[in-house]
């Protein structure tokens, strides 16, 4: 189980729980002068907010509805999902304007105390060298506010002063190079003044190694960025690779041995120590239930209806008893195909991840099959269309919103990623980089391991050297989708990489030209034939490409409020 804090945001008046042995003074204004005055209440407000990351605003559902669901890997049969599975959202939408507003109420709450820290008097040791780690800390989180709302939103207005009542509110969004220049010199800060993890207490708290790690990320998209416009990226890729490099010769980090244990909520402490380098964490909420809980939802998200023992739902299904999801995420039937044939047969990261066939019960008779299992008997029941993925489960949970599964934000599968597409990127080709193909390949041979025993045959084979740099990119941009999924970052691939032809995006090229190739419509089961006949793509979902889904829309609320704030291409 893991240890949280609970305490009153003093910046934002909003009441997130409290600790008895904490302070818990209420202070009744809001000035530079007051409410803040040592490095134990700034700690404070600090721990407050990695919980902001864990509320319903963010990853725990609203950020994770647009993240999951907008891309292409990715449906929903929900009504509250399909508005973003099926891109029919708008700048009305209400998880939009919601992780929107949250990552400002956040960013509010780190430039006050940015600007309260230089006042703080602290006595020499133990006090000045926690005033230091704060810095890094509220950099850090800053810098990953604004990254994520970069590459959501293309230019946003950049607040780094403390909001007062003489403060402009009125301001305009600023260039998406001005943005990135903070996040590169917060960053830069935090990286130099963190230090890597050293005990289990730092589980779950950024560090150094999650400074350089999300550095590495950052100033691949700008690169990434920096090229579709037609403007000089070499540096940024060259400095992408050493941050990744930087992580990866720590010495702090290592690949899990089995792909499967990541996803084992009794063996977080082992996966933090040794491959998640950091993560949005939450646990088993015993004092607050429901969405209010520190507990996520993933649980209930990703798990079918009709399978039991898996979450903490207490509400019966209509078959399966207690402990069902209510699988409002599901995988389309054509990726599900893309990553069981080819390069990744018998890849184990499939084999572990999708979900194609459950009991009601461990103790039942009656099987539920989803595309592409195949059924033959009487008692089972109707396939599901979609298949599902396996990754996300809490049988201990306390309630259908209270579990333990965590947020991975960053681990080490990705750096090596990163590592391997800037130096494709820099140096032309996978031959001619340093470590491209070594790296790429370090994933494929753990994913050849079933339960740490290597599997007898030699799929996923590794990727060979002679790739051009295009081709390489599309086997990066393939790798990072059987890895990651189901961990928010699909649809910040397709936006931000080039298409395989070197032009465009990776989103343009699935939904121009690669998903119309693909047979069209879901797929129907014919019980006599026991066969699956039709198409492999909802076309609900996978909608014509247009330029305008490459950016979410400014939430309207705060056009309203804000007349400054213009509105991106389309919407």
């Amino acid at each position: 189980m893991k240890k949280f804090i609970y305490l009153l945001s003093i910046l934002s008046i909003t009441f997130l729980g409290c600790n008895k042995n904490l302070d818990e003074s209420i202070y009744d204004t809001q000035t530079l002068n007051s409410s803040v005055n040592s490095t134990a209440e700034v700690l404070k407000i600090i721990q407050g907010n990695y919980g902001n990351f864990q509320g319903t605003d963010l990853y725990k559902k609203e950020l994770l509805k647009l993240l999951e669901l907008a891309a292409d890997d990715m449906g929903s049969t929900s009504p509250e999902m399909q508005v973003y599975a099926n891109k029919i959202y708008d700048a009305t939408s209400s998880s939009i304007s919601a992780a929107y507003g949250a990552y400002y109420s956040n960013i509010h709450n780190y430039n006050y105390l940015l600007s309260k820290l230089p006042t703080i008097n602290t006595i020499s040791g133990t006090d000045s060298t926690l005033k230091i780690r704060e810095e890094g800390e509220i950099r850090f989180f800053r810098a990953l506010c604004y990254f994520d709302l970069v590459r959501l939103f293309g230019d946003v207005p950049l607040r780094t002063e403390a909001t007062t009542n003489t403060s402009n509110f009125y301001v305009q969004r600023s260039p998406l190079d001005s943005v990135y220049a903070l996040i590169f010199s917060d960053l830069n800060r935090a990286s130099n003044i963190l230090s890597y993890k050293s005990s289990p207490d730092g589980i779950g708290l950024t560090n150094k190694g999650a400074s350089q790690a999300l550095q590495a990320l950052a100033y691949l998209t700008y690169a990434n960025n920096l090229e579709r416009r037609g403007k000089d990226s070499k540096a940024y890729y060259k400095t992408a690779d050493s941050c990744a490099t930087i992580v990866i010769k720590s010495g702090g980090y290592s690949l899990l041995p089995n792909y499967a244990e990541l996803w084992n909520v009794e063996n977080e402490s082992n996966a933090y120590g040794s491959e998640i380098i950091f993560g949005i964490r939450f646990t088993r909420d015993r004092v607050v239930a429901s969405s209010n809980s520190q507990g996520s939802e993933y649980p209930i998200r990703f798990m079918p209806s009709t399978m039991g023992g898996v979450t903490g739902n207490q509400t019966k299904a209509v078959v399966g008893g207690l402990g069902t999801g209510s699988g409002s995420y599901k995988v389309h039937p054509w990726f599900y195909d893309y990553y069981t044939s080819g390069d990744y047969i018998n890849d184990y990261r499939g084999t572990s991840t999708f979900l194609t066939s459950w009991n009601i019960t461990p103790t039942s008779a009656t099987k539920y099959v989803s595309y592409p299992s195949i059924t033959s008997n009487s008692k089972d029941t109707l396939p599901s269309q979609f298949p599902y993925i396996n990754k996300y489960k809490d049988p201990k949970g306390l309630d259908a919103s209270n579990h333990e599964n965590d947020f991975f934000v960053m681990r080490l599968a990705e750096v090596y990623l990163i590592r391997a597409e800037a130096q494709n990127e820099y140096y032309g080709s996978p031959t001619a980089s340093p470590n491209a193909l070594s790296d790429i390949n370090q994933l494929r041979a753990r994913a050849r391991n079933a339960n740490n025993t290597a599997s007898p045959k030699t799929l996923p084979v590794n990727v060979p050297s002679g790739l051009s740099q295009n081709d390489f990119r599309k086997k990066i941009f393939d790798e990072r989708g059987i890895e990651f999924l189901g961990e928010g970052k699909r649809w910040f691939d397709l936006v931000r990489m080039k298409g395989p032809d070197g032009t465009g995006t990776m989103y343009e090229y699935q939904f121009k030209t690669f998903l119309p190739s693909l047979p069209q419509g879901l797929p129907v089961y014919d019980r006599v034939a026991k066969a699956w006949s039709s198409g492999r793509v909802d076309p609900l979902s996978i909608v014509p490409f247009n330029s305008k889904f490459l950016l979410f829309p400014i939430p309207q609320s705060q056009r309203d409020l804000n007349n400054k704030l213009t509105q991106n291409n389309g919407w």
